[in-house]
């Protein structure tokens, strides 16, 4: 009866925002706007916990992506997909400017740096043009700061985009672009870059590097971070009169994802699903938050720590920063699940859906694959393993698109539950692996990441559980980077196997 309780609880939250959903904000940047697998790791991009602060009339499509600059996000086909789901009355959010930097205020080779008062504000015009020539309306969004504090305790000019050497020269300053294009083509502009400046100087170096930014890196923000740049986002757009009948700025209580599915689950399998959890302004100020599992699931605040039906944690100035979460599920029985997680403090009462597909498996074949086949672009194979075509890497903060290795897992006749991938890696590089079923890579799943190269990586092992159709074509990609310029810079993935499943 409990269960039933709750099924009809969640699936009439979800009835009801279905049904009052009026329009669509498309977000398009690089990543620091990106959402992440919340257990491959702790960057989180602030467009990622956006939808938190909107009504449920509106939702948040988020096609940002990692590595990606004004140019290349266009060039590869990305901005193509946002215009093919644009409807007349839609809002189209726009920031870039990391990748854009990358090679200093020039176009770079690789389709990602762009000078800044030519290409950048080409296609920031383009973004502008487009978005009104479908009926929708575009907003133009300046880059959050990197975290580069001066001895002042101040952040850069750098930090904010200008990467001229010159005092109050405009020549390499994309927030000033930005705004010229904003003024020229009559785009509201929420200038973010000050916004998050005077918030980390006001946080201090020490609480910002601990809290808001991850810790390897001055560009990516933790969950804390993206959250609260969000809801600096969703108070400039308020304060001018931007969606504001839609925007609940002063949201106590940050979930992202804002529910959980676990997709299809056979019976006697283990599976988990990671969610953050963010108290920005709780009420009561100090008290005791409460989180509480559905039937037949368990809690835990580590993928290590023992699970519980229950966990409580206690705050303080109405803020839980940074709590990580994980559920944990093994189905018994073949069923549909729609279900909540019960967050509870002081009067205030959270539900988190989660949903599940649980099946019985009639009969099933163990299945282990050497992946032989792998194919390279943006990379050359040589005696001393893969290297970048150019022959030398830039220095990075993330992927670029158009650089990886591919190996395809082939469908049986059979579907195929692929479970997971392994490799031995050797080389300094960084990388992320995801995995898509169409050629265009789109949409894909990100499985994994090391955003600092280790010395000796060895043996990676990524889970990944989906199920092919009889023949059907699973593309996985390495991307790899380097965060130092490099003209020796080698890697090799040997020993590359799938485990999997054939099912009846």
């Amino acid at each position: 009866m409990k269960r039933q309780i709750l099924m009809l609880a969640a699936s009439a939250i979800c009835a009801a925002s279905m049904h009052a959903q009026k329009l669509t904000v498309h977000t398009i940047g690089d990543s620091t706007m990106a959402d992440y697998v919340e257990n491959t790791t702790r960057t989180r991009g602030w467009a990622e916990m956006l939808q938190e602060f909107f009504s449920p009339e509106v939702k948040v499509i988020n096609y940002a992506r990692g590595g990606r600059s004004s140019r290349s996000f266009c060039e590869e086909g990305l901005w193509n997909k946002v215009k093919n789901n644009l409807k007349p009355g839609d809002y189209v959010f726009i920031q870039f400017a990391h990748n854009d930097e990358k090679e200093q205020g020039k176009d770079g080779a690789d389709g990602r740096g762009t000078a800044p008062w030519t290409t950048y504000k080409s296609f920031l015009e383009k973004y502008a043009d487009e978005t009104k020539a479908l009926g929708g309306n575009p907003v133009f969004i300046t880059p959050i700061i990197r975290r580069y504090f001066t001895k002042e305790g101040t952040i850069s000019p750098k930090g904010c985009h200008d990467i001229g050497t010159a005092p109050d020269d405009s020549t390499l300053n994309y927030v000033r672009v930005m705004k010229h294009v904003a003024r020229e083509k009559k785009v509201p502009l929420i200038d973010i870059t000050a916004l998050t400046k005077n918030f980390a100087e006001q946080l201090g170096e020490t609480t910002t590097v601990k809290c808001i930014y991850v810790p390897t890196d001055g560009t990516h923000t933790q969950a804390t971070g993206a959250a609260c740049y969000a809801q600096l986002a969703a108070q400039g757009l308020k304060q001018q009169g931007i969606l504001s009948s839609y925007i609940q700025a002063e949201a106590p209580l940050i979930l992202n994802p804002t529910q959980l599915d676990f997709q299809t689950v056979y019976v006697g399998d283990k599976a988990s699903l990671c969610f953050d959890l963010t108290g920005l302004k709780l009420s009561p100020s100090t008290g005791t938050l409460r989180l509480e599992a559905p039937q037949d699931m368990m809690l835990s605040d580590s993928p290590e720590a023992t699970p519980k039906k229950m966990i409580e944690l206690s705050y303080t100035n109405g803020k839980l920063w940074n709590q990580c979460f994980y559920l944990h599920f093994t189905p018994t029985r073949a069923e549909n699940i729609s279900t909540v997680i019960s967050i509870i403090y002081g009067n205030s009462k959270r539900l988190l859906p989660v949903n599940a597909v649980c099946k019985e498996i009639t009969h099933q074949l163990p299945v282990t694959c050497n992946c032989t086949k792998m194919s390279v672009k943006g990379l050359v194979e040589t005696d001393k393993g893969i290297t970048i075509e150019t022959g030398e890497w830039p220095a990075d903060i993330d992927e670029d698109g158009k650089r990886y290795v591919e190996i395809i897992i082939q469908g049986k006749e059979k579907p195929l539950i692929v479970r997971q991938i392994s490799f031995t890696l050797e080389g300094e590089v960084c990388y992320r692996i995801a995995y898509a079923r169409g050629k265009d890579f789109y949409p894909r799943t990100d499985l994994g990441e090391q955003q600092r190269a280790a010395e000796a990586p060895g043996k990676l092992t990524f889970s990944v559980n989906t199920t092919l159709k009889p023949n059907e074509r699973l593309h996985v990609r390495l991307f790899p980077w380097s965060t130092r310029q490099d003209k020796e810079l080698h890697f090799q993935m040997k020993e590359c196997t799938f485990e999997g499943t054939e099912i009846e």
